[in-house]
């Protein structure tokens, strides 16, 4: 059961929430919904609100939920759903029902979703979103590093955390 928390109630660790146990971008409604897995990010603090900062392709098919959606939704599955995780972000909400995964079970929060199996969802309002660019970048080989084809850029989002779950 997902029990809503001051999100600094937390301890967890913000660097191996994303690098080490990845997290599912959920924007959209019941209607038109999508997801991904993300292990860029982060969650910290910026213009006095808790915030997170996700990072979305501009070839995804999420993308054009998040454009569309006043609200984001990180989920953190509990240890045991990385096969899950590697499924919905190998494969395209064009082909699959990422509403319906075997084995996870979908839950309703205020302004997004979250799944039973969840050990902790963050519910974002949007803030601020920028597309990424060549010219942005301040050192030296790092673009050609992330981006060796020189195209398909992310586009950052950062969300004020309005609701942060856990499960109890």
């Amino acid at each position: 059961m997902l029990k809503k928390i001051d999100p600094k109630e937390l301890n967890a660790n913000p660097f191996t929430l994303l690098d080490n146990d990845w997290a599912l971008l959920m924007a959209g409604d019941k209607d038109s919904f999508n997801s991904m897995t993300v292990s860029w990010g982060g969650v910290g603090v910026l213009w006095r609100k808790n915030v997170t900062t996700v990072y979305v392709r501009q070839s995804r098919y999420t993308k054009e939920f998040m454009d569309n959606s006043d609200y984001y939704t990180l989920t953190f599955l509990k240890d045991g759903f990385k096969d899950k995780l590697s499924l919905l972000g190998t494969k395209s909400g064009k082909e699959i029902d990422k509403m319906n995964v075997e084995g996870l079970n979908l839950v309703e929060l205020e302004n997004g979703f979250g799944y039973e199996e969840s050990k902790l969802v963050f519910v974002c309002k949007k803030l601020f979103k920028n597309d990424l660019k060549e010219s942005q970048f301040l050192v030296d080989g790092l673009f050609d590093e992330c981006y060796p084809d020189k195209d398909d850029f992310h586009t950052m989002y950062i969300g004020e955390i309005v609701g942060c779950y856990i499960n109890e």
